[in-house]
């Protein structure tokens, strides 16, 4: 099964237990297929080094848990434009999941879930 890891989901994955890290745990066995974007690692190393948020890591630290994610990914390189969401952000995600063929999105992001489904 291919789906695609929203940030918010990989930050918790790596930071607490619980079922981010479980399904992250099911991309390591190989049981799931995990596409991403480069966008959306850049986003990812962004929230973490971001000052007001409470990781704060340091570009250092950042760039391991990015390197580590990366390493999990089939990365995929969007070329769809998709513009349904409110936060232009969350429509990087879809084109990402659109055009690596995954089967889910899975998110904690109220604008996307509020979707259920898309293509």
């Amino acid at each position: 099964m291919r789906v695609l890891i929203d940030t918010n989901v990989i930050v918790s994955a790596t930071f607490w237990p619980g079922n981010p890290k479980t399904l992250m745990n099911a991309v390591r066995r190989g049981e799931l297929t995990y596409v991403t974007s480069e966008a959306l690692l850049e986003e990812l190393r962004e929230v973490l080094t971001d000052q007001e948020k409470p990781f704060r890591l340091s570009a250092e630290e950042a760039g391991k848990v990015v390197d580590t994610w990366r390493a999990l990914a089939t990365l995929v390189s969007p070329t769809s434009q998709v513009s349904v969401c409110r936060d232009d952000d969350d429509n990087r995600v879809l084109e990402c999941a659109l055009d690596g063929l995954a089967e889910y999105v899975v998110t904690g992001d109220d604008d996307l879930l509020e979707l259920r489904v898309f293509e």
